[in-house]
């Protein structure tokens, strides 16, 4: 055998690393999801409905989404008259870089009394940083909605759908905190309930229609050490030049 008398020493024999880019990337979503928020019913038929038209490129079918004519739905907020301010956290297993977050939020806004003024889902804030020992802000942006003002009794939901094309390194071990809340434009007198609904359509109507998750997707790439199934080693050839 070639090992045996000396033509191929085994330290010799390399293996050829192959390059698998479809183990390598990953669309990774983060659906919203809170304990402990007031829990206010919704109707989905009777809503203003408004949402983001052309500043994201995700393509909706890579959102969760079931398919229902339910009219009923739910709004997670945190109380009477009190600003929804949320932080979400992701805790990386892994060193990994990002390239795109997009965003789903479906906000929600409803006036239960309404005397005078006006209510609107002026934007929505958010805020990326990391916790270390040396806390790094990642990203921070406020998107306008463009939704339309109550004057009166209602709700009013808007969808939020954006990317965020932004290169961001997270480290194992290191919580990345998501910071959410809504930047709302109140007037006058009325009492309302502002935060978000976990699960809404696109469309209003009650008849069958999808339904999207409010959340998080993540496009991103895992480090290099973390190579096991990104490098996949010919060991048949490892093998055969041994023999």
């Amino acid at each position: 055998m070639p090992h045996l008398n000396g033509e191929l020493q085994p330290s010799n024999v390399k293996a050829t690393a192959v390059y698998d880019i479809a183990s390598y990337a990953t669309d990774l979503f983060l659906p919203l999801t809170d304990v402990g928020l007031t829990e206010t019913a919704l109707t989905f038929s009777g809503v203003t409905m408004t949402r983001d038209t052309s500043d994201s490129n995700q393509p909706l079918d890579s959102f969760p989404r079931v398919y229902s004519d339910t009219d009923s739905g739910l709004l997670l907020n945190e109380g009477n008259d009190t600003a929804f301010n949320q932080t979400y956290t992701l805790d990386p297993d892994m060193t990994a870089v990002i390239y795109k977050f997009s965003l789903n939020f479906c906000a929600v806004l409803t006036c239960s009394a309404y005397t005078n003024g006006g209510l609107n889902i002026g934007g929505l804030h958010i805020k990326i940083s990391e916790r270390s020992s040396n806390d790094r802000l990642l990203y921070e942006n406020t998107f306008q909605s463009g939704a339309a003002t109550l004057a009166a009794t209602g709700t009013s939901m808007h969808w939020f759908t954006q990317d965020i094309v932004e290169t961001i390194k997270v480290r194992k071990g290191n919580p990345i905190d998501i910071q959410l809340n809504l930047i709302t434009v109140v007037t006058g007198t009325n009492t309302r309930q502002e935060g978000y609904a976990p699960v809404a359509p696109y469309l209003k109507t009650a008849v069958l229609k999808s339904f999207y998750e409010t959340g998080i997707s993540l496009h991103l790439h895992p480090d290099l050490s973390h190579a096991d199934g990104v490098f996949k080693y010919k060991k048949e050839r490892v093998s055969l030049l041994g023999q």
